[in-house]
């Protein structure tokens, strides 16, 4: 029933299957989202000329600013449709963030909460990954809500929610 795959800019289906998700999510409008993140990273706007809708997302998809950190993304598929999208972005060599995103159609029925907690399998099996935090910046506090759901603690000082990787604070039980 659900999925998680990790978008790769060399496998081709993941690739059509993201191009779906961010098509109905912006409402056919990300063309005009993709400049504008140029815009505000600085980098130049790649036309499109004669290039279908689907071979310019690949290209734009590719193309980086030099100050963006590692990041990857995934999609929850249910059956084999895209309904989630998570993305992550390393902080530092310890700290991963989380933000997730819900097709309209699909919200409210738990899919982010399912989406978040496959990818947070990914990251916890890497020891050397620390935390994951979740950042809120919805009006409606969803994305606190999935958290606080997810186990993860605010942190009002920063304003972020924070979740200890699991492996670790059971090596920290044994040690005690």
């Amino acid at each position: 029933m659900f999925t998680l795959i990790e978008i790769s800019n060399q496998e081709e289906n993941s690739l059509k299957l993201s191009y779906l998700f961010i098509k109905e999510a912006s409402s056919n409008d990300w063309k005009k989202r993709y400049q504008l993140s140029c815009i505000l990273k600085g980098i130049p706007i790649i036309k499109q000329n004669n290039l279908s809708d689907f071979e310019y997302f690949k290209i734009t998809r590719k193309q980086k600013s030099p100050f963006e950190l590692a990041n990857k993304e995934y999609l929850l598929l249910l059956n084999g449709k895209p309904v989630s999208c998570v993305y992550t972005i390393q902080k530092n060599e310890k700290i991963v963030d989380i933000t997730v995103l819900t097709l309209p159609k699909y919200r409210h029925k738990g899919y982010a909460k399912k989406a978040i907690q496959l990818v947070e399998e990914k990251i916890f099996a890497n020891p050397n990954i620390f935390f994951t935090t979740i950042t809120d910046i919805t009006k409606e506090k969803i994305s606190s809500k999935i958290a606080t759901s997810l186990g993860y603690t605010y942190d009002e000082n920063i304003d972020i929610f924070i979740k200890l990787n699991p492996s670790l604070e059971e090596n920290i039980t044994h040690q005690l």
